[in-house]
């Protein structure tokens, strides 16, 4: 992912490497951010990606109901609300790090119950192993140092026959159509960034990650090598978002 380096190097940061760094990173990113989140992500994305949560939901088999469903790195909650929206009555359990946005899940969730909410990081998920039926997580895969420990952590908490829903941004393939999408990504966040909260910099991390990032195929080939099957990559707007899905036999 070199490639867009020249291009970004007089205004990114270089993506940390350790977990504590990302943390001393990222943890004050989303307590400014928390507030907005919800009008950001829409914002930047013209709104689709509530439609894409809504096809992630849809990759969930009704077989798995009633269950239990973890969504990690839940964030303002927007997949319990999804879930119940699908129909899915069964108990939800989300778990993120950072306590603004576990506030605000919470404030969503509240007619959505059985919701329930833990603060904690995805590397020391203090979950049993073989607890849930589903696990879905949004925008969090790629913030994470070790992506191949954190899914056989994921394997871990399924039970046999669960399944395992990621919604992230990808990598698309094409060099040319990756650097105007980053290049997007990187303007229009600037945009907000400065109009929203004063500064140009506050959503240059989801570029900056994105460097970093090894892609969706990457994480396809992990989610097989560390046990999982029938798994499924579903890309949208040429590979700058990506939809994984995988099941535990």
């Amino acid at each position: 992912m070199n490639d867009q380096s020249s291009f970004y190097k007089f205004r990114l940061r270089e993506w940390p490497r350790r977990a504590s760094d990302i943390q001393a990173y990222m943890d004050p990113t989303f307590a400014t951010i928390a507030a907005r989140y919800d009008f950001m992500t829409r914002a930047m994305s013209f709104g689709l990606e509530q439609g894409w949560k809504k096809k992630a939901v849809n990759f969930i088999p009704r077989k798995h109901e009633p269950g239990r469903v973890l969504d990690l790195a839940c964030g303002t909650g927007d997949f319990p609300l999804h879930l119940r929206a699908a129909g899915f009555s069964a108990p939800i359990f989300g778990l993120d790090r950072n306590p603004g946005m576990l506030k605000i899940s919470k404030e969503k969730c509240a007619a959505a119950k059985p919701v329930s909410f833990v603060q904690a990081d995805l590397t020391a998920i203090p979950l049993k192993e073989r607890s849930f039926n589903v696990i879905t997580m949004g925008y969090a895969l790629r913030y994470v140092v070790d992506i191949r420990r954190t899914l056989t952590d994921v394997f871990r908490l399924l039970d046999r026959g669960g399944i395992f829903v990621c919604l992230d941004f990808g990598v698309p393939t094409n060099r040319l159509y990756r650097r105007l999408c980053f290049g997007y990504l990187f303007l229009l966040g600037s945009l907000w960034g400065w109009l929203i909260h004063g500064n140009a910099d506050t959503y240059w991390h989801i570029v900056e990650s994105l460097k970093a990032y090894p892609g969706q195929g990457a994480v396809a080939a992990w989610l097989k090598e560390v046990g999982f099957e029938k798994i499924v990559m579903r890309e949208q707007l040429g590979g700058i978002i990506a939809i994984v899905s995988a099941t535990r036999p």
